[in-house]
């Protein structure tokens, strides 16, 4: 008879929860066990982070924030709760209506500026056009290799440098993001970048980050059962 612990402890959970206890992360199993219900980002609001990013980013809020997003979702709905006004760009339409359903009735959304902007087709088609590229507006999601993103990423042009207490990178084109949203943060505050362990974010961006001051943090976070990195840029 099959031993229904040896059974969970070779699943891909059970193995990933070892990962945990073996990297020092075994603290967040049970949040992250929690994590994989449905929707659990928007109904318990959080940031898609590293838990200990997300743990090092509560220590510096305080209300009357002023944030900027590329990529909405329960980070939207934790900066609102947290007291802060919100610019908030997403590419999918779908998804910004599960997230207006979540924000009916709630008089914080009235400090929410919440922009659908879409891609649009590339006057001139590009073959597997180079997401590293911050000049090209393209995500690294092949699907999306006939479109710019180049609206969408300017969208934080239209406030002034220096403006933002933070400014969360978290949605398409990437290092494109960067490029814009770089000398919109206030002295004091930062630039966040999430999955920033994908090399190709900073190949071209990088020099123009090198004044901030740089805290990585690796580790477990919510639903999936992989670890990645969340990087901070506090302006001095």
């Amino acid at each position: 008879m099959t031993n229904p612990v040896t059974t969970f402890l070779q699943s891909t959970e059970g193995q990933y929860m070892r990962w945990m206890v073996e990297h020092g992360q075994g603290r967040y199993i049970y949040e992250w066990w929690q994590s994989r219900k449905e929707n659990y980002l928007l109904n318990k609001p959080s940031p898609w982070i590293t838990f200990d990013a997300r743990h090092f980013l509560l220590s510096k809020m305080y209300r009357g924030m002023k944030i900027f997003e590329w990529g909405s979702g329960g980070s939207t709905l934790f900066w609102l709760k947290s007291g802060a006004t919100c610019v908030s760009v997403e590419h999918d339409p779908t998804w910004v209506n599960v997230v207006k359903s979540h924000l009916q009735g709630k008089p914080e959304a009235a400090n929410l500026d919440y922009r659908l902007i879409e891609p649009i087709k590339r006057v001139k088609p590009m073959e597997h056009p180079n997401p590293a590229d911050p000049s090209l507006y393209a995500s690294g999601d092949t699907s999306f290799d006939a479109y710019t993103f180049e609206p969408y990423a300017r969208q934080i042009d239209t406030f002034p440098d220096y403006y933002f207490d933070i400014v969360l990178v978290d949605g398409r084109a990437r290092p494109s993001c960067i490029i814009h949203g770089v000398n919109k943060v206030k002295p004091g505050g930062m630039m966040m970048v999430d999955n920033a362990d994908r090399d190709y974010y900073f190949a071209k961006t990088n020099q123009l980050l090198k004044d901030f001051e740089k805290i990585s943090l690796y580790g477990t976070g919510p639903m999936n059962p992989v670890a990645w990195q969340t990087d901070f840029y506090l302006r001095k």
